[in-house]
């Protein structure tokens, strides 16, 4: 039965209005305007995700509905976060955007622990305790919430997982996108180096769970399923430690009021230069105001120079993901084909 119904008696037609009226659900379910939560795939490291937050006031905007804890199924049991942003404008009229928050070694795996080629493109083994700690990769990876498209990317990056809980955050509480954005980078300062036991995916992804219900307590937790925060029935070390979650809360506080402060500090500094021109007279005045105009064209320069460098570093990271998904996809074709050869084998020993 169509699913467009003709104006006249409810008879079954085909309708143009509702053939049209389907297609703009479609891609107003599917925006693509705010930088850095709703837009194209990507990934980059929590500082680049920052700094494009800051170049966009709709996308620090966006609010944090919900916060979903994830577990692999296989392997070390990797551990990762999925984030429910909403749309700063539209809110209920779009699908939320869902993002990937993911700790991982900088170092690329050659194999995970039951000699296969790994499934995650990210972490999906555990660092050898005869092996120096690596430093570590914290990611925000971004995909369209377009049918099954984020299901797929994570079947693909994860394997198989299960969803152990969430975090539904009331309306009126809820964090903001710029707001996540300083906590991950707060938590950047602590220890940066990924070891079997301490600072890795498992401590990553139950740190941020508890700052963040620590920082906004509005909020619902959903237990469908433990084991969180532990690798093979061991809990991750100082994972929701109160004087770990403490210390990060009070990282989160200190740069939250410098950007919070920022725009009153630049209007008194502002006030404190203008009264300096109303004493000095208007020879003073004219010097003073030349040194400004030189020194907003350093900061302007200065500001060109960053946005290259996150550009230089978001197209680094992006060249690194694409040089990992390279590498597994040939592992898993060196993998088949042994399989395949040894089939064949053992097909002729039979006979």
């Amino acid at each position: 039965m169509s699913i467009f119904k003709g104006s006249k008696h409810g008879t079954n037609r085909f309708s143009i209005r509702g053939f049209l009226a389907a297609i703009f659900r479609y891609f107003k379910n599917s925006p693509e305007d705010v930088l850095g939560v709703f837009t194209s795939r990507s990934t980059n490291n929590v500082g680049t995700w920052q700094i494009f937050l800051f170049a966009s006031e709709l996308s620090s905007q966006c609010q944090l509905e919900r916060l979903v804890f994830c577990k692999c199924t296989h392997g070390t049991e990797h551990e990762f976060l999925l984030l429910h942003f909403r749309h700063p404008i539209q809110q209920d009229a779009v699908r939320p955007a869902i993002l990937v928050l993911d700790r991982a070694p900088c170092e690329v795996p050659t194999e995970n622990n039951n000699g296969s080629p790994g499934q995650a493109t990210q972490s999906s083994y555990a660092v050898s305790p005869s092996v120096p700690p690596t430093l570590t990769y914290d990611s925000i990876s971004i995909r369209p919430n377009n049918g099954s498209a984020v299901e797929s990317y994570l079947s693909r990056t994860y394997g198989q997982f299960k969803r152990l809980s969430h975090l539904d955050f009331a309306a009126s509480a809820r964090p903001s996108a710029m707001q996540v954005s300083v906590l991950l980078c707060a938590l950047s300062k602590r220890p940066s180096t990924y070891g079997l036991y301490q600072y890795q995916c498992h401590w990553y992804a139950q740190t941020v769970w508890e700052v963040l219900k620590r920082l906004f307590p509005d909020c619902h937790e959903t237990t469908k399923s433990g084991g969180r925060s532990r690798y093979l029935g061991v809990k991750a070390d100082k994972a929701d430690n109160a004087d770990n979650v403490e210390a990060v809360c009070e990282e989160y506080h200190t740069q939250w009021a410098r950007i919070e402060n920022a725009p009153e500090e630049r209007r008194k500094a502002k006030e404190a230069e203008d009264r300096q021109l109303r004493m000095e007279g208007l020879a003073e005045g004219r010097a003073q105001y030349q040194k400004e105009i030189d020194q907003a064209t350093r900061e302007a320069e200065e500001a060109e120079r960053q946005a290259d460098e996150a550009k230089r570093q978001a197209d680094e990271a992006e060249s690194r993901a694409e040089e990992v998904e390279r590498k597994l996809e040939e592992m898993r074709a060196e993998w088949q084909a042994e399989m395949d050869r040894m089939r064949a084998q053992h097909e002729r020993q039979a006979v």
